[in-house]
């Protein structure tokens, strides 16, 4: 019996306009009418997640998401930490200078701003994530973050073949200790060791009681591999990645423009 719903928030929740459809908002408002517990758990940093909680209808007491894909979970209500693991500065520091010198773009999230450095025209201003502000980094001196926790790290590049074979290099100059997954055809995120969607999935549902062969968990992408494998149910959107469709026990008709959430929903929840 499922007894909480997790969704990812972009090319999952959202249509490509960044709005919840309504047949996501209704849905979720059944399942909580149900007693179920619905959150959300996103790639996103905390002040990325912008009104779209609020829009889903998923902001109560008691309640978390889980951001920069399980490196942080925060209360849904006042966004305030309750969990985190951070990325070591000195692989940080390795990375940014690889990025720096071939002219990657790259981002690091810390806990309360985004820094960007070799970014585009339209980065400059704001990011990708509804108008989310980046701070420009305009040399190669990054010491300023040395004591700031690090919760994430990406690298953005439109080329995803390129982006890919940049992960050996990534991986060889990090020791091998760091977590590489992939999101919305031109990111790849990099956090800690030991943190995924799935983990602090796990971690949510053992503070409220509930088995994870109780959860649904709802995606489209790389990152949200370990969250749908680790769920009792997990379910592929219809635009996810072919390798995503195939490690979920579900595959929706309906695509993140079509309110594919809704009918995860009314499939294992309001129609059982």
């Amino acid at each position: 019996m499922i007894k909480i719903i997790t969704s990812d928030i972009d090319e999952t929740l959202v249509d490509n306009n960044k709005k919840v459809p309504q047949r996501n908002i209704d849905k979720i408002k059944k399942a909580k009418e149900m007693g179920l517990i619905v959150m959300l758990a996103t790639g996103r940093g905390p002040y990325e997640l912008h009104d779209i909680p609020k829009e889903a209808g998923v902001i109560d007491k008691d309640r978390f998401i889980i951001c920069c894909n399980g490196a942080v979970i925060v209360r849904a209500d006042d966004r305030k930490i309750v969990d985190s693991q951070t990325l070591d500065f000195k692989y940080v520091k390795k990375i940014f200078d690889f990025c720096y010198e071939k002219k990657l773009e790259f981002f690091i999230y810390t806990v309360d701003k985004k820094y960007g450095v070799n970014l585009d025209n339209n980065e400059k201003v704001r990011s990708y994530t509804n108008d989310s502000y980046v701070v420009e980094i305009k040399d190669s001196n990054i010491n300023f973050l040395k004591d700031e926790l690090i919760l994430k790290a990406l690298i953005k590049n439109t080329d995803m073949a390129y982006l890919n074979s940049l992960e050996i290099d990534i991986a060889e100059i990090t020791d091998y200790s760091l977590e590489i997954a992939y999101s919305s055809n031109m990111f790849m995120e990099i956090n800690a060791k030991g943190v995924d969607k799935g983990i602090a999935l796990k971690k949510v549902c053992d503070y409220y009681g509930i088995d994870i062969s109780e959860a649904l968990a709802i995606g489209d992408n790389y990152n949200d591999v370990a969250m749908i494998e680790t769920a009792g149910i997990g379910v592929a959107v219809r635009n996810a990645h072919l390798q995503v469709k195939e490690r979920a026990d579900y595959v929706t008709k309906a695509t993140n423009e079509e309110g594919a959430v809704g009918e995860a929903i009314e499939k294992f929840i309001l129609n059982k």
